[in-house]
């Protein structure tokens, strides 16, 4: 037994579980937006223990590195982060940490500079560190920076699809065709699910996404779907002040029942989609793509 061989199985008895199976193969989805403050973050926090509940064995990648949002969102303390697994002085096994419903989170560690831009190195040490436990989870939602940067091409490039947070705001929805055309033509993103957070009710959401597909469908080559929306509602404010899911602070709530009704569509949704490989080979894919030539 090698020695990543012989790592998979210890994580699989820390956690009791089994290797994913062959016929369910992992899916990865970015949660990402053109701009700040549009509750990206609580989406990803709230769509992953809504999966959970739905049996589903997932993992919280916080992409938004040196800026660790999604452990306040669910009120834990993680010891370490991934600044630890690029120093390779801790495994990914030490340093994930279980939020609500069993979620796994590796944290992006806060107020740590050096994390806001991995270098090439850094970004095949994450390869690497990632291979044990890619087939112990179902569901990888990555919960990335706003914008462009190097960082999010990365992370969302190892997606198969992205959920793109959008506000009523015009800058939201400039931005968010920004993003939909850097991650479509330089890191090979084809699947957009977008969600528009938050609006006053459907008939708005719907008046918003026009506005978006009226210039991606005419300069890109990228599927833009509408997922949903996500109501104004106090509870939201209440969650995130309490530091818990507002799905399950306030389970019968508009914004819970609008998030229940996303993460049913993208559970649904599994079977239709077709990974184009491994969280790991993904990743491979972007740094040999990214590499200089010798």
């Amino acid at each position: 037994m090698d020695q990543a061989e012989s790592l998979r199985q210890r994580v699989a008895d820390r956690w009791g579980e089994r290797d994913r199976r062959a016929d369910a193969p992992l899916r990865v989805l970015a949660v990402t937006s053109g701009k700040g403050g549009v509750g990206k973050t609580n989406m990803t926090a709230n769509l992953a223990v809504l999966a959970a509940k739905a049996g589903k064995r997932v993992l919280i990648i916080d992409a938004d590195l040196g800026l660790a949002n999604v452990e306040i969102v669910f009120g834990i303390k993680p010891r370490y982060h991934i600044g630890d697994l690029l120093d390779a002085t801790l495994s990914i096994r030490e340093i994930l940490v279980e939020g609500p419903s069993g979620v796994q989170v590796l944290s992006a560690g806060s107020g740590i500079q050096e994390l806001t831009r991995l270098d090439e190195a850094q970004k095949l040490r994450l390869v690497t560190a990632m291979d044990p436990v890619e087939d112990l989870f179902d569901l990888v939602l990555v919960d990335s920076g706003a914008g462009i940067g190097d960082n999010v091409l990365f992370f969302v490039g190892a997606a198969q699809e992205a959920l793109l947070v959008v506000s009523p705001e015009p800058t939201s929805l400039v931005d968010a065709y920004a993003v939909v055309k850097v991650l479509s033509q330089q890191a090979g993103v084809r699947h957009f699910n977008v969600i528009v957070n938050p609006v006053v009710d459907e008939l708005a959401a719907r008046d918003i996404f026009p506005k978006l597909t009226a210039v991606t469908s005419r300069f890109l080559h990228a599927r833009v779907r509408h997922l949903g929306y996500v109501p104004r509602d106090e509870n939201l404010h209440r969650a995130i002040m309490a530091q818990r899911p507002v799905v399950d602070m306030f389970p019968h709530s508009p914004a819970s029942r609008a998030m229940a009704d996303i993460a049913d569509r993208l559970l649904r949704d599994v079977a239709a989609r077709a990974p184009e490989g491994g969280l790991k080979l993904m990743w491979q894919r972007l740094f040999r793509e990214a590499s200089p030539a010798p």
